[in-house]
């Protein structure tokens, strides 16, 4: 009984507590992996990843496609700022809270006004409006996983709304081998004692723009308060970001090329394609009709070719035989193995498989909702915890601080500048589902007051405060025209009248049942 303990002691001791992972089964034994860091692991692939992520989309129909609705899902019309700068009112009278409720309020209105003017004069180059600097810059951090955008501050005399324009670049603008550990820099990002970044070095010119410029390599060092690096980071301490598509580039290349193997087999099936067996014997004697069938001979390649017309009945020569070219077909495994190879595609780079190929055919209503759940929630972590906070929040601190440089904003007596900087950023609204269950939903939850007209607003993408000047001037303006409508919530939707039954002489009927005979 001892002897059988110890044998199981030394047996438990052999056995590593994740077998599979530790490397001593038979099946793990080739899995060999190195301990790569968070930045050494990007530092010797960065460039590889970038080249076949943007390879792939611009080739590839699915990978094109991955790019576009994840950009689509995050930023769509744009993340609109909503600014609720206020002043605390706590001890102060009722006449002078509504004062300043009233100032604040006006300084929320002329900040959003001007903000509006300046988006249009955001982009350095003229192309885009500030909220299409936002797709631009999602789009570099997807496709090749970062992306910087420079905030330039300009003259006064260049005539702008607010002295700051914006510069998006690609992630190659910054080397990732450029590290230097006596000064502190790595992956071309400069760091202080404490591992706070300080600034960038960035190229003048995109590396693979040389060609086109002919200007070389230039680096400039950037303070770190002027660039907006925007990426994901999968792991702690990740300086630089991977592209989204990176664990789906094999999939996506050896998909590609099936669809493309598959493509020319369907071809050669829906051609008449043959293939002319001769002896040796037969060989042709060079002259014209001595190839194959009576065709002209082989060209200097050995190439022949025989043309028959609709109805040709062929009499072949002694020594020839013909053989006809019927390709396999996969038959009916096509389309789950397709519809597999994109699932997984659409899980690597967080789609929906719907959404990625636009087949919705094998999901009903009240999956894709749940579906849709959590896809959407996905996608408001990355609104908020990549685009807010790595580039709208400190482009709008920026331009708060330029906007009352400049004159063009000035504050109420008594705001600080943290106060101004007060602001919520509301993304597109997600489309209803169930337009009616939807609206239905949301105004029981009003009136049950779990949530606020304001927060309800914002869900929607608009500002409540905005939404209310415009119903009180259509209400103002059906008031000077005589007209009422029901969407006035000062008039009562008018219930309908019940009518009252016919009056007869004939008795009541009964609707009990009759008694048995």
């Amino acid at each position: 009984m001892a002897s059988a303990d110890l044998a199981g002691g030394a047996a438990a001791i052999e056995t590593t507590p994740y077998e599979v992972a530790g490397g001593t089964g038979r099946r793990s034994k080739s899995w060999r992996v190195g301990s790569w860091g968070p930045n050494a692991a990007i530092t010797y692939a960065l460039d590889e990843l970038r080249r076949k992520s943007r390879d792939l989309s611009r080739k590839n129909a699915y990978a094109g496609a991955a790019v576009d609705r994840l950009v689509d899902n995050i930023i769509g019309t744009g993340i609109v700022p909503r600014s609720i700068a206020t002043r605390p009112v706590a001890g102060l009278s009722e006449e002078q809270a509504k004062r300043v409720k009233q100032e604040d309020a006006a300084f929320r209105a002329a900040l959003q006004s001007l903000f509006l003017a300046w988006t249009d004069e955001a982009d350095s180059v003229g192309a885009h409006d500030f909220y299409g600097l936002q797709a631009i810059a999602v789009t570099g951090m997807v496709e090749g996983g970062e992306s910087f955008t420079r905030l330039r501050t300009r003259l006064l005399s260049d005539g702008l709304t607010v002295p700051l324009q914006l510069q998006v670049l690609e992630g190659d603008h910054c080397d990732h081998l450029k590290t230097d550990g006596t000064n502190r820099i790595r992956q071309g990002i400069q760091f202080d004692a404490i591992g706070a970044r300080t600034g960038y070095y960035l190229r003048r010119e995109h590396p693979g723009d040389g060609i086109i410029t002919g200007a070389g390599i230039e680096e400039t060092l950037v303070p770190a308060g002027d660039i907006c690096h925007l990426y994901r980071a999968r792991r702690p301490g990740q300086d630089r970001g991977e592209p989204w598509l990176a664990r789906a580039l094999r999939t996506l290349y050896d998909l590609d090329q099936y669809f493309d193997a598959e493509l020319v087999r369907k071809k050669n099936a829906a051609r008449l394609v043959a293939f002319i067996k001769r002896t040796l014997d037969a060989a042709d004697d060079g002259e014209l009709g001595g190839g194959p069938m009576g065709s002209d001979p082989a060209d200097d390649e050995g190439v022949g070719v025989v043309e028959m017309e609709p109805g040709t009945v062929q009499v072949l020569a002694d020594g020839e035989d013909v053989e006809m070219c019927e390709p396999t077909d996969v038959g009916a495994n096509f389309e789950p193995f397709v519809r597999e190879a994109k699932r997984s595609v659409a899980a690597a780079v967080g789609l929906l498989y719907e959404e990625l190929s636009g087949d919705y055919s094998q999901m009903d209503d009240r999956t894709l909702r749940a579906a849709l759940n959590n896809f959407r929630r996905a996608v408001e972590r990355w609104q908020h915890h990549l685009v807010v906070y790595q580039f709208c929040r400190p482009i709008w601190r920026r331009w708060i601080d330029l906007a009352l440089l400049s004159g063009a904003l000035k504050l109420p007596a008594g705001m600080t500048r943290q106060q101004a900087y007060a602001v919520e950023w509301v993304p597109q609204a997600w489309p209803y589902i169930h337009p009616v269950q939807d609206v239905e939903g949301k105004m029981k939850e009003v009136q049950a007051g779990f949530t606020t007209r304001t927060r309800v607003v914002a869900r929607a993408g608009y500002d409540v405060e905005q939404v209310d000047a415009e119903n009180a001037a259509d209400n103002a303006r059906a008031d000077d025209l005589e007209l009422s409508y029901t969407s006035d919530g000062r008039n009562a939707a008018k219930a309908p009248v019940a009518t009252a039954p016919a009056q007869s002489d004939d008795p009541p009927r009964s609707n009990a049942p009759k008694e048995p005979r």
